[in-house]
C-alpha cells in the first residue's frame, strides 16, 4: 500500500514539473498525432451541433410541432399562425377537424379570434380544385349525400357558410328567438337544413308574417349552369343591424363549395 501511495505521488509530482508531459510528446508517432487531431476535431463538431441545436430541439412551443401538436395548440389560440401556413402545415384533412372545433365554441372572445380566420380556412380551401380539400369542405358544409336534391345542398352549404356549422343566430335583446325563412320555387323539395330555430318556406311571392325577432332569409337559387349558381342570403340581427350577401357557388366532383362572396348591403 505505501509503495502504491509513493508511486502516485511521484506520478503527480513529475506531471506537475512536466516531465510526464515531455516524455509522453517525445514518444508520440505520427499514427498517434492524427488520432489526436481527428479526436479533437470531433469534439468541436459535437460542441458546435450541440449549441446550434439546442433552441430548437428544447423550444416545445414553437410552432415546428407535429400537425397533431399543432392543431392542439390552434385549438386554444386560433391566431397563432397564418391561415395559408395553417393548411400547409395541417393539411385539408387537420383543417376541416379545426373548422368543426373552432365552430362549436359561443364565447365571444373566441369568435371574435376565430371569424377572420375561419373565413380565410373556407376561402383558401375553396381556391384548391383537388378532390381533398373539395371533400374536406364537403363534409364541413355537410352536404357529402350526392343523392340529396341539388337546391337542399345549395342551401345547407350557404348557411353553414355564413352561420357556422351550429347553424345559430344569437336571439334578440328581448329574447326573441331567431326564424329562419326559405324563399323557395313550387317545385322545390323542402327539407332539414338544420337551422337552430324555427325554419319558414315560402314561395317567391308569398307575403311573410312580421319579424319577431333576428331573420334569416335564403333566396330563389339562381342557377347559371348545372355547374354553377348564386344564391343570397340576409342576416337580420335587429330591424336596424343586418347585412346582404351573394354567394357563388360551384360543383367540384359532385359536391357544391362556395368560390365567391360578395356584400350587397350592410345596415
Amino acid at each position: 500500500m505505501a509503495q502504491l501511495t509513493e508511486t502516485i505521488r511521484a506520478l503527480f509530482e513529475g506531471a506537475g514539473s512536466g516531465s510526464l508531459l515531455e516524455r509522453i510528446v517525445a514518444s508520440m508517432d505520427p499514427v498517434a498525432w492524427t488520432l489526436v487531431i481527428l479526436l479533437s476535431g470531433a469534439v468541436i463538431v459535437g460542441l458546435f451541433f450541440s449549441l446550434t441545436t439546442r433552441r430548437p430541439f428544447l423550444a416545445a412551443d414553437e410552432v415546428e410541432a407535429t400537425p397533431q401538436m399543432l392543431l392542439a395548440r390552434l385549438k386554444q389560440e386560433p391566431t397563432r399562425l397564418a391561415p395559408i401556413a395553417i393548411i400547409s402545415r395541417l393539411g385539408a384533412e387537420a383543417t376541416l377537424e379545426l373548422l368543426e372545433y373552432g365552430d362549436q365554441i359561443r364565447t365571444h372572445e373566441w369568435r371574435y379570434k376565430w371569424s377572420s380566420v375561419r373565413e380565410e380556412l373556407i376561402h383558401l380551401l375553396s381556391q384548391q380544385n383537388a378532390f381533398g380539400p373539395t371533400y374536406a369542405l364537403a363534409r364541413y358544409y355537410r352536404s357529402t349525400d350526392k343523392q340529396e336534391p341539388d337546391t337542399l345542398r345549395i342551401r345547407r352549404t350557404a348557411l353553414i357558410h355564413k352561420l357556422g356549422q351550429l347553424r345559430y343566430l344569437e336571439p334578440d335583446a328581448n329574447g326573441n328567438p331567431a326564424q329562419l325563412r326559405v324563399r323557395a320555387h313550387p317545385a322545390e323539395v323542402q327539407g332539414d337544413l338544420g337551422f337552430e330555430g324555427e325554419t319558414l318556406w315560402l314561395l317567391a311571392d308569398e307575403p311573410a308574417p312580421p319579424p319577431q325577432g333576428p331573420i334569416v332569409e335564403l333566396e330563389m337559387i339562381d342557377f347559371r349552369t348545372l355547374q354553377d349558381a348564386d344564391i343570397r342570403i340576409h342576416i337580420r340581427r335587429s330591424p336596424a343591424v343586418g347585412g346582404g350577401f351573394r354567394l357563388t357557388l360551384q360543383k367540384r366532383h359532385g359536391f357544391w363549395v362556395v368560390v365567391d362572396e360578395q356584400i350587397e348591403w350592410v345596415s
